[in-house]
């Protein structure tokens, strides 16, 4: 597993450090760790189906939905080998997300890297009847092992039919590509992520969710994911396919705070752990 975890940290290493051939592909890579456990726990498939604080993330037209304020934290140990933490505040229309990567000093036989980046990102949303509009602003710092920085505008919509949601995000619109110490700059690839959600409530305290989502459409790789989703009065229960193995979930929500954890299942790298922790005033 040590292997694997280190080849993963490698190719985002040789990204940020300039091999052209790994560019593209893992530029602001880290952006897809996402910014819920919930969600997670929905193979990722989250986009028309977010509906908290996370939307900063997810989906910043939701912003424009939003009733209250809230904070959500997010806590990934990714595949036994990186650290990931995301701290989420968002109230009606606005919202901002910060989040750190650190994968600790790793061995090799070249001696001892270390990858660590941290990103902002700002977002709004309103809504115009049953569609919202909302626009994300990303920035990207890689502070190890080389230091570069580079940011993103990424409009999004939401249409909200009541049982049925559907949510897009153009990720990388516009955008100011990496640019690093040595001078080699690495662009954002634009791509597409659309996502459709139904929701259905039986009785006022049971409802249940399905949300289907297609990412990196019109770029170098596209990836399917999908989730289902089951509550009953501050429960709720998950399970996602991610596009590459079986995501689950579960909830406890209590008054104003709530707790999410999420499990990826993996065979060659191991399960990843992800756990959220939200407070709404």
């Amino acid at each position: 597993m040590k292997k694997r975890v280190l080849f993963f940290l490698m190719a985002i290493v040789l990204a940020s450090s300039a091999w052209n051939a790994w560019g593209l592909g893992f530029t602001g890579s880290v952006f897809e760790l996402g910014a819920s456990a919930r969600g997670l726990g929905l193979g990722g498939a989250f986009t028309a189906l977010v509906d908290d604080e996370t939307a900063v993330i997810h989906n910043p037209a939701v912003l424009g939905q939003l009733k209250s304020v809230g904070i959500s934290s997010l806590y990934v140990n990714q595949f036994g080998g990186i650290t990931y933490g995301s701290v989420s505040l968002a109230m009606p229309w606005v919202g901002v997300n910060m989040a750190i990567v650190d994968s600790g000093l790793i061995p090799s036989t070249q001696g001892a890297f270390r990858y660590r980046s941290q990103s902002l990102a700002i977002s709004g949303g309103v809504p115009v009847g049953p569609v919202s509009l909302g626009l994300r602003w990303r920035f990207l710092n890689v502070s190890s092992p080389a230091q570069g920085n580079g940011w993103t505008i990424d409009p999004a919509i939401l249409i909200d039919a009541g049982s049925v949601r559907v949510g897009a995000l153009f990720e990388s619109a516009f955008s100011a590509a990496m640019g690093y110490e040595s001078g080699v700059e690495e662009d954002f690839e634009p791509s597409l992520r659309l996502g459709i959600a139904a929701k259905l409530s039986p009785s006022p305290d049971v409802w249940w969710n399905a949300a289907f989502e297609a990412s990196g459409l019109f770029a170098a790789q596209t990836q399917f994911a999908a989730g289902l989703e089951a509550w009953i009065g501050g429960l709720g229960a998950r399970v996602g396919y991610d596009g590459v193995g079986a995501t689950v979930g579960l909830t406890i929500r209590f008054n104003g705070l709530q707790f999410d954890w999420a499990y990826a299942m993996r065979s060659d790298l191991g399960g990843s752990h992800r756990a959220s922790l939200t407070y709404r005033f």
